[in-house]
This record gives C-alpha cells, structure tokens and sequence, in this order.
C-alpha cells in the first residue's frame, strides 16, 4: 500500500490526488475497490427501492415517449412532460437515496428507511401520473375534494421526503472508508438536494401567493419561472458522485480541487437561477450580471470534464503502451 493511503480520522482515504481505490497494474483505468460489496449491498438490503425506482423510471420514459409520438405539447399543467420528468427524476433520485446509504456507516433502520422515502416518492408521482390521465392539474388545484386530498397528500409525502433528506446530510458526517474526492460529492449532492427541496416548498408558497392574486401560480414577475431555482442543482447527488467516480476511474490528479469546481460550478448555476426567477426574467433572457454568473458556472463545471477527458486519453495511452 502506498503510504499516502493511510485512513483519515473522519473515515476517509487520502493519497496525492485524494483518490484511494486500486488501480489496474495493466496501466488501465481504476476500479473502486468496493464496488462487488456496493452492489452486493444494494441487491440484499435496498431491493426494494431499486425495483421502485426502476418502476419510476419505465413509467417517466413511457410518458416522454407518448409526448414525442403524439406531438403534443412539452409545456403547460396537462402536459406529459410533467409525470415524465417527475418519473424519471424520482426513480434516479430513489436509486442514489440506495446508493448513499451503502456509503455511510450502517445503522439498523437504513432498509425501513430507504424503503419509506421510496415510497414516498412512488406515491407522489403516481398521484401526478393519475391526476394527468384524469386531465387535471396536479399542483395548485383544490377544485374538488379529490383534487384537494390529492395535493395535499402529496405535500405531505414530500415533506417525509424531505425529512429523511435532512437526516442523510446530518449522517453524512460518518461515511464508509473512501476517497476524499468521494466524500465531498455525497455530502455536498446531498446538502444541495435539500436546498433543491427547500426552494421545491418555496416554489409552493409564491405560487399559492400567486393564486391568491389572480396570477398564473408558475411565473413570478413578468417572465421568472418559479420552478427553475428548485430544479437547478436538484441532481447534483447524481452528477458530482460520477465526476468523483470518473476521476477516480482515469486516474485524475488533485481530484478533490477538480470536484470543488464542479460543486462551485452547481451552486453558482443555482444563483443565476434565483437572478433570473427574481428579477422576474425568462431562463434565457440573462442580462449582464445573470450571464456573467451562468458563463462563470459553465466554466467551472467544464474544468472537471476536461481534466477526466485528458485522464481518459492518458490512460488510453498508456495501456496501448502496457
């Protein structure tokens, strides 16, 4: 073992790059060490929410694939963008919810755990599947006793949700042996899941401010749209880990400084979201200060990406040479 690879106090392995799973000694990609035992894992202990998130996930795709035949229309309340995108955000988010609780130390209750917040999100997005194909809103309409029980159950599941969200970060603190680099994208995807969450129950208040009003309950101002800064870092848990993940795999160097740009990366595309909700202008109709923020953002989430693409030739390379 190389003796950078030593356990940190906080339960993490450092080396020069802060990667410390095994590499191939062909000259080949890495491979996490741990990988059998994840899905090993995740098989025995979380196959419930696997099978509930690849149920999301068939039925999201199912709708996108109705809307590109049919040709009908991606926006407004009806559309079937929405149990699409739901459906297929939900089960991703149910999977990475598995994913993470194989990555922190266990404690007794984490199936039963899994399994409620799976279900949870199941039951959310099938009432929105249900209130599409009864061609109603499924958000902000209490037209009827249905239609308000509806809403209200599905506030109520996200916020158990949202719950269990907030003890994953606080758990996050007490990971599994792993790579610094690692590290830093769970507990930053997750923290920046529940600020997603946060601003979902925001996204909920101004719009109801909005109805009250006599105003379209999605759009603040003249253009802003309410649910752009909810949904703008709301995958982070997904793509920081792969950018660990892949980093890791290539071999790349000083990954941690990488993985810190791509967090800053998140964080600022989610203030230029809040910019343009705010000031009351479309996604794209940026003016100097919401560009600037947006074009510094895609900076810093492209530098990642680069360092893995060189990792990826470098290690190219040097297997043809091996």
């Amino acid at each position: 073992m190389n003796p950078n690879d030593k356990p940190r106090q906080n339960g993490q392995i450092r080396d020069a790059g802060g990667l410390a799973d095994c590499t191939s000694r062909s000259g080949g990609p890495a491979l996490p060490a741990n990988a059998k035992s994840t899905c090993r894992k995740l098989l025995s202990e979380f196959r419930p929410s696997l099978i509930m998130g690849a149920a999301l996930i068939v039925s999201g795709f199912v709708h996108l694939a109705l809307l590109w035949i049919t040709g009908a229309s991606w926006e407004g309340a009806l559309s079937l963008r929405k149990p699409g995108l739901f459906g297929v955000s939900a089960g991703v988010t149910v999977w990475s919810i598995a994913w993470v609780l194989t990555q922190l130390k266990p404690f007794r209750h984490d199936h039963d755990m899994a399994t409620l917040m799976s279900a949870g999100l199941l039951l959310e997005v099938g009432l929105i599947t249900m209130q599409h194909w009864r061609q109603v809103p499924s958000h902000f309409n209490r037209a009827t006793r249905l239609d308000a029980a509806v809403e209200s159950l599905m506030l109520g599941l996200i916020l158990l949700v949202t719950a269990g969200i907030v003890w994953l970060c606080l758990r996050s603190r007490q990971l599994r042996p792993m790579s610094e680099s690692r590290a830093v994208a769970i507990r930053a995807g997750l923290w920046l899941l529940l600020i997603s969450c946060g601003l979902g129950f925001m996204t909920t208040i101004m719009g109801e401010v909005n109805v009250a009003h006599g105003r379209p309950p999605e759009i603040w101002g003249s253009a802003g749209v309410l649910k752009y800064p909810h949904g703008a870092a709301l995958h982070a848990i997904q793509t920081l880990p792969l950018l660990a993940a892949l980093m890791q795999t290539f071999r790349v160097s000083h990954a941690r400084w990488h993985l810190r740009a791509a967090i800053s990366g998140h964080v600022l595309f989610l203030t230029h979201a809040l910019w343009q909700t705010f000031c009351g202008r479309a996604r794209m109709d940026v003016d100097v200060i919401g560009g600037t923020i947006l074009a510094t953002a895609g900076l810093l989430l492209l530098w990642p990406i680069a360092a893995i693409a060189l990792g990826a030739v470098a290690s190219a390379v040097e297997f043809r040479r091996a």
